[in-house]
């Protein structure tokens, strides 16, 4: 992995042109993605580069072909809703997550299970008759509420209202015992941080709006952000006795870069594309 600081797109662009080793690139949305791949094992092991957005991800690949420039460039990006957006990415330079996010694969590994059972209380987890931990029921109750999140998301996204959700404190308006959101507490939280405003009718047309059939699917309209901040919140009452620093975001989002198995990834889709392209290098 190439720990390189915060460079902009040019300043990659530049950096790759006047290298002279022969690995293929991988160009990366943001560290955390670095942090990820860092530990895998891939063909050529490329040398990794964090762009700081899909965006720029896209920019440097695009510069590198159109400038001639001998690399084998390759990006590796959130899915997110840009293709139920009419938003066009080229998939021959770059490999997209099989699902809305990394997290969310993530979360839909046996990685969950680990997680579960270091941060949860045996007295408060779901379990099966068997006495194991139902890790179904924790991923089922979590994409109830993550997915009014991403319903919520992706209508700021259609009507271009850039509500801050990334800055919303989720502990103010989901309860944690119940992981119930009151909605009048979000339509606070939204309006106390965003210069576009809504009210009670508008959160209420985004959580029953029409979407796209795909993203009827819990595992492509949930942010994988969403689904953290939501877990962590349930370990502290609801299923758990934790306090906020122990399971916070960033915590639990490295707890499951830990927990998630190299034979669960070379399983995937994505890692698939990847190693193919990466293999042709």
């Amino acid at each position: 992995m190439n720990s390189n600081f915060h460079q902009l797109p040019d300043e990659v662009v530049t950096e790759i042109e006047m290298s002279h080793h022969k690995r293929p690139w991988l160009i990366l949305e943001g560290s955390t993605d670095a942090l990820f791949f860092s530990t895998r094992k891939l063909s050529n092991s490329p040398v990794t580069m964090v762009a700081h957005g899909w965006e720029n991800v896209r920019y440097i690949i695009d510069r590198i072909i159109q400038e001639g420039i001998n690399a084998h460039v390759l990006g590796f990006i959130d899915r997110d809703y840009r293709e139920d957006l009419g938003i066009i990415i080229d998939d021959s330079h770059i490999v997209v997550t099989d699902f809305r996010d990394l997290e969310v694969s993530m979360f839909e590994s046996e990685a969950l299970d680990r997680v579960t059972v270091e941060f949860g209380s045996q007295q408060k987890l779901p379990k099966r008759e068997c006495g194991s931990v139902a890790s179904e029921n924790i991923r089922n109750k979590i994409y109830t509420v993550a997915q009014k999140m991403g319903k919520l998301r992706y209508f700021s996204l259609v009507h271009n209202l850039h509500y801050p959700i990334k800055k919303l404190e989720y502990s103010k308006f989901v309860d944690e015992r119940t992981l119930e959101i009151d909605e009048s507490k979000l339509v606070q939280q939204i309006n106390s941080k965003s210069q576009t405003k809504i009210d009670l009718s508008i959160l209420r047309q985004a959580f029953q709006g029409d979407m796209p059939e795909r993203l009827h699917d819990a595992k492509n309209i949930s942010s994988g952000h969403d689904i953290m901040e939501l877990l962590g919140l349930s370990f502290k009452k609801l299923w758990g006795t934790n306090n906020s620093g122990a399971i916070s975001r960033e915590r639990l989002e490295s707890c499951f870069r830990i927990g998630y198995s190299d034979d669960h990834f070379t399983k995937t889709n994505m890692f698939k594309f990847l190693e193919q392209k990466l293999a042709s290098a």
